[in-house]
């Protein structure tokens, strides 16, 4: 599982850095999550597979986190693009998008469903989930959770115990089977442990709010808007600094977090905004355009 950040400036774009974007690549399903100016350059410069794309999820529509999706859509249908594609977002979702596709000539070969969503909902994928939470940006916002379902997985130090590196029945015991094993009978609880999945957060744009902190709980990864450093923030309303941003990810216990949406005021300091950050929260990083971090699946002996 990996996961790409696509654009990572604030508002305005600059030469090393495009606007909001965010790519997850879970099992070669492509899920975006925004789609700033300048994302299918980095898909395409990165050969990210654009036509694998299946759902895009916008934060926010403010124009900085949506303004790729026009050409993005047109660029998947002068390469035949025959597959559905998902939308959703905030309310009226539905609405901006169909006035985005309103926009200019052309023929789509493919069907566009876009949905309306708030944080009662959740959008069911094949072993995960994606669960919208509501952030304080003074529009409607979304942050969003990709969850990876929990999982049955042998033990490797419990099968080391028991002998059972070579058996061929650990299916068995996953499917709560009692196996025959050198002469004894193993039960599944045994070995086999139930193994909580993966978890990404992206909080679009977002002033520091419990509600991050809530659903950014043990994230493996957080990526946090970071725009600004502490003492700039009260200009930017709305908005978290990189301090806030620590403060979250080390409230919630998460194992990583990475800085996203610089404004280009840092163009030539953007290591205070690191520096800042690590005064709270040790493991951080500074997102960059086609930056990608890895996940490992999680292990009960971990």
């Amino acid at each position: 599982m990996d996961i790409w950040t696509i654009g990572t400036s604030s508002a305005v774009p600059t030469r090393k850095r495009g606007l909001p974007a965010n790519l997850i690549n879970y099992k070669g399903e492509r899920i975006l999550l925004d789609c700033g100016e300048g994302t299918q350059r980095t898909l395409m410069k990165e050969k990210l597979g654009i036509m694998k794309i299946n759902k895009i999820f916008i934060t926010h529509w403010h124009a900085d986190h949506f303004s790729g999706l026009l050409g993005l859509i047109q660029t998947m249908e002068m390469e035949g693009r025959e597959r559905p594609l998902y939308i959703y977002g905030p309310p009226r979702t539905e609405e901006f998008t169909h006035n985005i596709l309103d926009t200019g000539y052309f023929q789509r070969s493919y069907d566009i469903f876009v949905e309306d969503i708030t944080e009662e909902d959740v959008i069911v994928g094949e072993g995960y989930h994606i669960k919208p939470f509501e952030v304080e940006h003074g529009i409607n916002a979304l942050g969003y959770v990709f969850q990876e379902d929990e999982q049955k997985k042998a033990n490797k130090n419990k099968m080391k115990e028991l002998k059972l590196e070579s058996s061929p029945k650990i299916g068995d015991l996953k499917e709560g089977k009692a196996i025959e094993w050198n002469n004894q009978q193993i039960k599944p609880e045994e070995v086999i442990e139930i193994v909580s999945g993966r978890k990404i957060v992206y909080t679009g744009d977002t002033s520091k709010c419990s509600n991050t902190i809530k659903h950014s709980k043990d994230a493996d990864l957080l990526i946090h808007e970071s725009t600004c450093t502490h003492d700039k923030v009260d200009q930017r309303k709305n908005h978290s600094s990189a301090k806030e941003a620590a403060e979250v990810a080390k409230q919630a216990n998460v194992s990583k977090l990475a800085l996203t949406h610089i404004s280009r005021r840092y163009l030539q300091n953007e290591q205070k905004l690191i520096a800042e950050a690590e005064e709270v929260f040790e493991n951080v990083e500074l997102a960059e355009d086609g930056k990608k971090f890895s996940i490992s699946p999680h292990r009960p002996e971990q």
